[in-house]
């Protein structure tokens, strides 16, 4: 499809160019005045097909203009999606982080609370007996 699209192309373009020499030598010929009654048909014919491919042109240039913004809009609208989805992906991992932290919080709380307090032993010296987690050298 494309060779016969870009076939189709150089033969319109050819077309035109032969189209614009006629009327550039038509219209030098009504300048001087001497166009004949046989070249005036050729003359409006050639300026209608001039006139009808501008307006063809003009309104596919008119739907590309408005193809183009709507794609710019859906553009605009994914990249908002984007920074959205994006900001709150960090907002989950900020969530997520805080969590942890809380939950590794909770569970060292929670370790200091299951850990038996150490219960206290008599500790007798020469002096006195007391009570002591943890027996030192004056116990003995």
């Amino acid at each position: 499809m494309a060779r016969r699209t870009m076939a189709y192309r150089k033969r319109r373009a050819a077309e035109r160019e032969q189209r614009r020499e006629v009327l550039a030598h038509l219209l030098s010929r009504v300048d001087r005045g001497v166009l004949t009654d046989a070249e005036r048909p050729l003359l409006r014919a050639h300026v209608e097909a001039e006139l009808r491919e501008s307006d063809d042109l003009r309104r596919t240039i008119n739907g590309q203009q408005r193809r183009i913004e709507r794609l710019a809009h859906q553009l605009d609208a994914a990249h908002d999606a984007i920074r959205e989805a994006e900001q709150d992906a960090a907002d989950a991992r900020e969530q997520l982080h805080m969590y942890r932290t809380a939950e590794a919080q909770r569970q060292d709380r929670a370790t200091h609370l299951n850990t038996p307090e150490p219960q206290p032993i008599e500790c007798r010296n020469r002096f006195h007996i007391h009570q002591v987690t943890r027996p030192g050298p004056e116990c003995q």
